[in-house]
Parts: C-alpha cells; sequence; structure tokens
C-alpha cells in the first residue's frame, strides 16, 4: 500500500538516502550492490560505486587502526564478516590523499533476504567528535605542563641564581687566578643561556609579567617585518595582507611582535628552497555559544606559507616544550608563543597539510573599553 504517495521500495530508498550514516551493502561475490548517498559523499565517489568490486574500492584508500598501523584488505569489517566471522565495531583512521584524517566507526551485518546474500556495513564519520575529546585532553595536558613549567622556572631561577652569586663572588676575591677567568666566563655564558631558556619556559607557564595597553595589531606586524627583513632572502615570496581600521586589541606589544617573529622564522625555515610567506590581519567574529550569551569580536592574525608542512601525527604536540624536529632546536619557540597567546586570553591554532604548506593563526579578543 502506498505511504505519503510513495510506494514500499521507494520509501525504503528515500529512507536509507536520509539517515546521515553510510550505508554499503556488498553481497558474496564482494560486488557493492548499494551505497547510499552518504557514502558516496564520504568516500568521495561522485560516479557512484554499484557494481563495483569492493576490493577494488578499498584499495584507493588507506585505513589505520588507533595505533596507526594500516588495516589490511583481509582484516577489513566486511571482508571478515563475508568470511562468517562475528566482528565487533571497528574503529579506524582514513588518510585522504590529500591529507585530511577522518576517523570512523563501521559496523558489519551478514544478511540473506529476498535472494541477496551478503553484509551491510554501516559507518559513522566520528572525526568532529574525536577532535572535540583531542582538543580537550590537549588542552588539560598543556594546563599541567603548564603548572610543572612554573614549578621549575622557580627551582632554577634559584640554582643559576647561587651559581652567578658564587661566579661573581670567586672572580672578586683577592687570590683569584688569572688562569681560571676562561673559565668563570664560560660559565658565566652558560647561565646566560640558560636564564634565555627559563624565560621561554616562564612564558609557557604564563607566569611573565606582561605591559599591556591598546595595540593596534598592523603597527606589531610592521615592526616585526622591520626587524626581519634582513633575513627575508630574493628567493622567498612576501604578502603582507592587512586589514584596514582594525579595532585595537590589550596586548604587550613586545611580546605578540615576538610571537609573530617565531612564527614567520619557522615559515622560513619551511621553505629553505623558496617559496611563498603570507602575513595578514583581519577581524573575526566569533558566534555566541551557550556559555557565551553574545558573539565575540577579535583579531586575527596569520602566518601562512607553502613549504614542507607538518606531519599530521605531530600536529598536536607542536605547542609543548621541548617538542622539537630540529637538530639543534630547543622545543620552547612555539610552546612560549603558546603561552603567550594564552596568558593574552586568546588562542594559537595550526592548519598544515604536509607538502603543501603551514598557517598560523593568532587570534585575539579586542579591546573592550
Amino acid at each position: 500500500m502506498p505511504i505519503f504517495g510513495l510506494q514500499p521500495p521507494a520509501l525504503m530508498q528515500t529512507i536509507l538516502e536520509d539517515i546521515g550514516v553510510a550505508l554499503v551493502v556488498v553481497d558474496r561475490e564482494q560486488r557493492v550492490v548499494f551505497a547510499n548517498r552518504t557514502a558516496l559523499e564520504m568516500f568521495d565517489a561522485t560516479e557512484g560505486v554499484n557494481g563495483a568490486h569492493f576490493s577494488d574500492l578499498r584499495r584507493k584508500f588507506r585505513f589505520e587502526d588507533l595505533s596507526g598501523k594500516e588495516i589490511p584488505l583481509a582484516d577489513s569489517a566486511v571482508v571478515r564478516a563475508l568470511k562468517g566471522e562475528r566482528v565487533e565495531a571497528q574503529e579506524s583512521r582514513w588518510k585522504k590523499a590529500n591529507g585530511e584524517i577522518k576517523w570512523l566507526i563501521t559496523w558489519t551485518y551478514s544478511f540473506c533476504v529476498m535472494g541477496l546474500d551478503g553484509v551491510l556495513a554501516l559507518i559513522i564519520d566520528q572525526t568532529a567528535e574525536v577532535e572535540l575529546r583531542r582538543r580537550t585532553m590537549q588542552v588539560q595536558k598543556m594546563e599541567t605542563l603548564g603548572a610543572l613549567a612554573a614549578g621549575l622556572t622557580h627551582d632554577l631561577n634559584n640554582v643559576l641564581n647561587t651559581i652567578s652569586t658564587n661566579v661573581a663572588l670567586a672572580k672578586g676575591a683577592e687570590d683569584y687566578p688569572e688562569s681560571l677567568r676562561p673559565r668563570f666566563e664560560q660559565i658565566s655564558r652558560a647561565v646566560d643561556k640558560a636564564s634565555g631558556l627559563i624565560k621561554r619556559l616562564m612564558e609557557f607557564s604564563r607566569t611573565q609579567e606582561l605591559h599591556l595597553r591598546s595595540v593596534e595589531m598592523n603597527e606589531v606586524v610592521d615592526d616585526a617585518l622591520k626587524l626581519l627583513q634582513p633575513l627575508l632572502g630574493d628567493n622567498v615570496s612576501l604578502t603582507v595582507d592587512l586589514a584596514p581600521d582594525l579595532p585595537f586589541v590589550q596586548a604587550d606589544a613586545s611580546q605578540i611582535e615576538q610571537v609573530l617573529v617565531n612564527l614567520i622564522v619557522n615559515a622560513l625555515e619551511a621553505t629553505p628552497d623558496g617559496g611563498k610567506i603570507t602575513v595578514s590581519t583581519r577581524l573575526a567574529h566569533v558566534p555566541a555559544t551557550p556559555a557565551t550569551d553574545n558573539h565575540q569580536d577579535i583579531v586575527q592574525m596569520s602566518v601562512a606559507d607553502n613549504g614542507t608542512g607538518i606531519p599530521v601525527e605531530i600536529q598536536s604536540a607542536i605547542f609543548e616544550p621541548f617538542f622539537t624536529t630540529k637538530p639543534q632546536g630547543t622545543g620552547l619557540g612555539l610552546s612560549s608563543a603558546f603561552g603567550i597567546i594564552r596568558q593574552h586570553d586568546g588562542k594559537i591554532e595550526v592548519n598544515s597539510s604536509p607538502g603543501k604548506g603551514t598557517t598560523f593563526t593568532v587570534s585575539l579578543p579586542i579591546d573592550a573599553h
């Protein structure tokens, strides 16, 4: 009997197309006999897949388990279910050709109905939920590391002060041997270097004193670019795109300039053979949320390059202190930038694709006074 003007098969087709879950039916010969609209969109199959062999489609993509190990075709949920195994929900990470990562969960069910024998696969894209959990865990981790860094900087400063005081006393002694002068100078240089590292740790832990005033972000960009001009070689194309009439932000201009210098230097290092770097500013609006009744206006500053990019698997760790992929790096540049921006009640975010480039975006609330 028709329902809402549709015959039952047509009604079922409409329901399956619009349920919002990827649904794929594979027969015993591993032919795809049905894939709904969500499945086609999920796997960018604009031309359809009906009649295609499942193994041919599956080999076009790389699926990994949660530890990053590739899941072979024979271990896929669909093939295992076709063999008669009872398969629990399979969580997987799917790396697309453009570097984008999707987190999927797949349920498979064997069936035999109306002469068709095969497997029904239900696939849910849980990328948003996974990324939200990861961001929450990352914030908690960074807060813990910040508290640890705050304690370390206090103790290390006391140690360095003791060393510096004793070196000064020794050099001031009447019987001070001149032959020891080079040794003491080496100690003093090491103390100065360690003090610089501690300063960066303090920036990450948000324990350094800020000198806040109303700042126009475009002026900070101009000052940073003047400072870095000698580093910009002929093989680097620099584009500056500054939005006019930006509202002021409450900031320590020297600290924000330090963040910008750090990001531009990173962009230069990511384009060792030359490339394009874009520094831009703009006014943006953050929509209202349950936690904030009104939308928020923010000023954003971005540094983008078309360099080597950052591997997806380490992007969540780049702001952690002492994390570095550079042989001579300290791992404190981005962590200090992270701490400075957080102390300004702002955010610093990264968007990167390996081989295609990286964009760092700093967001700061506008000055409400």
